[in-house]
């Protein structure tokens, strides 16, 4: 079943066994159920339990009813497979109606304002649902899907106050809706192998775009990335999630990138986009599961790598050769035109700038951020 399939759609609640219909057949043949026995050499006992339902129809057997009913072979299986079929999803609704509370664990509110569900009830038909859209056979496997998915997060727990706690669940939700995203992107673009040359020569352009608004920079940094293997989408941030990006590896030969509008300003944003570069281009295919640390802009965090995505986005963004314009900037930060007239000469964002400055302790938090850019992918 494909991802997003209706999991009920085209599932009767009651198939009748292929036994009904070959009774129906020998009635109106007016074969004896010893007859049919005779004619395909199996034993009438059996014949009856196929009849019954309690013994399944081969397709050997099909072949037999087709030359002493003249019912085709492909008929008699597709009936035996449709019943079969039925059977087990009624054990398996048996089985998942004890895990409804599973639903509970996810922002189910948003699940329907997604129409991932069609309401917030806790009902096995749900359940269906939302396994079908993650393309998983149960809870259980959903959840050691997530847990060794090889992926790296930028995440952090700065507003914690106002967001909630973040969850797996939701955090599931909201790389699934990446995951998706990226293989239509696929479909619809001409995505090139991974290439980590092409994506480095990237690199200026990529930069260039934060000088552009989000019109622009939201069609041209999927295609340009596209050349290069990289899957770029956009998912809106998730209540609970504080997810700023993700990197997965789709295929051995392409990788996505996730960018959300957790912050809704642009700095946050280039910055999330640069960072989840560094990861693919520093450490490859060799990609773990990583938390920020719980306070992104002061603390070093427990793995090395995330740091090193840090350098590679903040190096990116203000390059060496503005290192000496930046430190000048940075012990005098105002006026905001000094800011400003360093975003020209660097060819940058001004907010970007502001960004940076706030994160070294140059600028109080609340001062400048009318330089920033709204980043907004509802």
């Amino acid at each position: 079943m494909t991802a997003g399939a209706d999991p009920l759609a085209y599932a009767p609640t009651s198939v009748p066994h292929p036994g009904e219909t070959l009774q129906d057949t020998l009635d109106e043949l007016g074969i004896p159920q010893a007859d049919l026995a005779r004619r395909t050499g199996l034993s009438t006992k059996h014949i009856n339990q196929v009849i019954k339902g309690t013994a399944p129809l081969s397709p050997d057997t099909a072949l037999l009813f087709e030359r002493t009913t003249g019912v085709p072979a492909t008929l008699w299986n597709s009936m035996e497979a449709a019943y079969r079929t039925q059977q087990a999803r009624a054990e398996e609704s048996k089985a998942l109606a004890s895990r409804v509370d599973w639903l509970g664990r996810f922002p189910l509110a948003e699940l329907v304002k997604l129409q991932i569900l069609p309401n917030r009830e806790k009902t096995s038909a749900n359940l269906l649902k939302l396994l079908d859209w993650f393309g998983v056979a149960d809870p259980d496997t959903a959840e050691d899907v997530w847990r060794n998915y090889r992926t790296a997060f930028r995440r952090s727990t700065l507003q914690e106050s106002a967001e909630g706690t973040a969850t797996e669940y939701a955090t599931a939700v909201w790389l699934r809706q990446a995951e998706l995203q990226a293989r239509e992107l696929a479909k619809n673009l001409d995505l090139l192998p991974y290439s980590k040359h092409e994506l480095a020569a990237l690199l200026p352009r990529l930069r260039a775009l934060t000088l552009t608004g989000q019109d622009s920079w939201l069609e041209e940094l999927p295609r340009l990335c596209a050349r290069a293997g990289v899957a770029v989408v956009f998912v809106p941030a998730l209540p609970k999630t504080r997810v700023s990006g993700a990197t997965r590896w789709l295929t051995p030969e392409k990788v996505m990138v996730a960018l959300s509008d957790r912050f809704k300003r642009d700095d946050q944003f280039w910055f999330s986009f640069f960072h989840e570069l560094g990861h693919v281009l520093l450490h490859g295919k060799r990609l773990t599961f990583m938390d920020d640390s719980e306070n992104l802009r002061s603390k070093a965090h427990a793995d090395p790598a995330e740091d090193e995505a840090n350098d590679f986005a903040a190096s990116t963004l203000i390059p060496p050769q503005h290192a000496a314009a930046y430190r000048r900037l940075r012990a005098r930060p105002t006026p905001f035109t000094l800011i400003e007239a360093f975003a020209r000469e660097a060819h940058i964002s001004p907010g970007i700038v502001v960004g940076r400055l706030q994160h070294d302790g140059a600028l109080e938090w609340t001062h400048g951020n009318n330089l920033k850019r709204t980043v907004t992918l509802n």
